[in-house]
Formats: C-alpha cells, sequence, structure tokens
C-alpha cells in the first residue's frame, strides 16, 4: 500500500471513528453546554468581585504585513528577525455594571448550571435508549 492509500485510509478511519453514536454526540453537545455555561458564571462573578466589567473591541481588517525571514539556512538553526505592520488592533475599556442585574444573571447561569448537571446526560440517554 503507497503512502497516500495509507494516508486516505487512516482519515477515513479517523472520521468514522470520531462521528460516534447519536447518544455519544447529545453527550458531548451537553458537556460543551455546560462548559460554556460555567464560562458564563466564572466571568459573571468575576465582574460583580471587580465592580465593573470588560468589553473588547477589535478594530482593523485583519491584514498583517510581515517582513523578515530566517539566517542559517537549510538544515542549519540560525537568528532570523521579522517585523509585522498593521492587523487588527485589540482593545479593552472597563464597562460599569448594574450589580443587581448581574445577581440576576448569575442566579440564572447557577440554576441552568444545575440543570445540566442533573438531568442533561440523564435526558440524551433516556432519549436514545427509547429510540432503540
Amino acid at each position: 500500500m503507497n503512502r497516500v492509500a495509507l494516508a486516505i485510509t487512516c482519515a477515513a478511519l479517523f472520521g468514522l471513528a470520531s462521528c460516534g453514536t447519536p447518544a455519544e454526540q447529545c453527550e458531548a453537545r451537553v458537556a460543551a453546554e455546560q462548559r460554556n455555561v460555567l464560562r458564563l458564571l466564572q466571568e459573571v462573578e468575576a465582574n460583580i468581585a471587580r465592580g465593573y466589567a470588560w468589553e473588547t473591541t477589535v478594530s482593523g481588517t485583519g491584514f498583517r504585513l510581515c517582513t523578515g525571514g530566517f539566517r542559517g539556512g537549510y538544515g542549519r538553526l540560525g537568528l532570523g528577525y521579522s517585523s509585522c505592520h498593521g492587523g487588527p488592533d485589540t482593545m479593552r475599556k472597563r464597562v460599569p455594571i448594574d450589580p443587581a442585574a448581574e445577581m440576576r444573571k448569575r442566579e440564572a447561569l447557577q440554576k441552568r448550571l444545575a440543570v445540566l448537571s442533573a438531568q442533561g446526560v440523564s435526558q440524551c440517554l433516556a432519549r436514545h435508549d427509547a429510540a432503540r
């Protein structure tokens, strides 16, 4: 078997193995949702502790012009230099928060996380066991 055929076969097997059963896909979605809610909850709690939130704005096109290169040649190590100009500018600024609204948001996220932890995976298992 040549290298190209071996690479295609390995890629196909990896693709089939990563699909998972519908129950596994459902569990993965629940786990991703739990991670997302937990991240949001941590952000809200940090905002409450600080008394303000961070707002990030990105401006620019994202195009970056780089010049420079690598000295040393093929197969040898050497010192290099690089200089990049342009690209998007990211700015963070403090934004005042409404503490009462942040507290309500925290409570809602805590409830959502509790529901996902208690029922998320069990609902997936029940739904896909009933389908069999």
